[in-house]
């Protein structure tokens, strides 16, 4: 029946142990203390029938992930998370059926999203169901039986162009230091701006990758690195070795800003654009100002171009390029062999077509 009385404040409490717990109702009246119980128990019931309201395990699943990633790694899916919670706001955890959750994907799709970003959504779902199954009791996680659409492009970021990649070579003097290192090891931004000279090993010929650099409000926080596969040795490739050698600096001081600390966000991309800018390879940003043509991003394509060229295997190249899975390697290879294939039909296109 539960325990009723009347507080010092004039409202009736009933105390009823639910389920374990002992929950309170207050009311100025006893219909509605019972009111607001009953309200309570069909609450009860239709999370028990449909689950809890996706929203509310959202939120718990995202209280617990703080405490388990790094603060970069809460930045960079920032944007997805804070979709996916918007998406499935207000729907019950048993509502999210297969079929929805398909046309979710394809809804991101048809919005540009790539399949890498639309994976990265579905990655999210999942995740939350999981939470659901451990932390709610809940009992179907219904995204592993819904596939990302095949025919979604892959967001697969160009290399230089010849032009720019000879623009380079040409001018290894300044900041284009940085660019050869990028060029010639295919690491990434923050494993660059995060390399110290004690992580490069001249005897044993390789770059020891164990750390990264993100920034946090513009101020660089050396933290590790993406993932367990990014740790890794990059082969110091002997046209690279010479600059190396030239620029070695104390043990401690870091690679790219030639000092104790790394770059601050402001000063690595000034520098990366007014080197670029000297090049001629420069663009209005929108803002009145002017940035490069070329991200450090499209280096590491062009690394993974320069493998594939050299004949390295997709694992071997999986391992110097440090992806977490070979399906991203061979994803690249095989955007690289179709732009092959593409460029060699248009030449046989030609000949045919010059010969008629």
């Amino acid at each position: 029946m539960g325990q009723r009385k009347r507080r010092a404040d004039g409202l009736l409490e009933k105390r009823k142990t639910i389920n374990g717990k002992v929950v309170h109702f207050y009311g100025h009246t006893m219909a509605e203390v019972e009111r607001k119980m009953q309200d309570y128990l069909a609450a009860l019931a239709e999370d028990k029938e449909k689950g809890e309201k996706f929203e509310v395990v959202y939120d718990a699943w995202m209280a617990l992930r703080r405490t388990q990633v790094k603060a970069s790694t809460l930045y960079c899916s920032a944007s997805v998370c804070a979709r996916t919670r918007a998406e499935w706001e207000g729907y019950r955890m048993r509502e999210l059926t297969p079929t929805r959750i398909a046309a979710w994907l394809v809804r991101l799709g048809d919005q540009g999203y790539a399949k890498g970003s639309v994976r990265n959504h579905h990655d999210v779902l999942s995740s939350v169901f999981k939470h659901w199954i451990v932390y709610f009791g809940g009992d179907f996680n219904p995204c592993p039986y819904v596939e990302v659409p095949r025919t979604l492009p892959l967001k697969v970021r160009t290399p230089p162009t010849e032009e720019q990649l000879a623009a380079v070579r040409a001018h290894p003097e300044g900041f284009g230091f940085v660019a050869w290192l990028l060029m010639y090891t295919g690491i990434r931004r923050g494993e660059a701006m995060a390399l110290q000279w004690c992580d490069v090993d001249f005897e044993a010929g390789v770059i020891h990758i164990s750390k990264s650099v993100w920034w946090q409000n513009g101020n660089p926080v050396v933290t590790t690195p993406k993932t367990k596969n990014s740790i890794r040795d990059v082969p110091i490739l002997n046209v690279l070795r010479p600059l190396l050698l030239e620029h070695r600096g104390a043990p401690t001081d870091y690679v790219c800003s030639e000092r104790s600390t790394p770059f601050t966000a402001s000063e690595y991309r000034s520098r990366w654009a007014a080197y670029w800018r000297s090049l001629g390879f420069y663009r209005p940003d929108g803002s009145g100002a002017w940035d490069a043509e070329v991200s450090a991003h499209q280096f590491r394509h062009g690394m993974a171009s320069i493998l594939y060229e050299a004949g390295v295997g997709e694992m071997e190249a999986q391992r110097i390029l440090g992806h977490a899975s070979i399906t991203t390697t061979h994803e690249i290879y095989t955007h690289l062999r179709q732009a092959q294939l593409t460029a060699a039909t248009d030449r046989l296109n030609a000949f045919i077509a010059g010969g008629t």
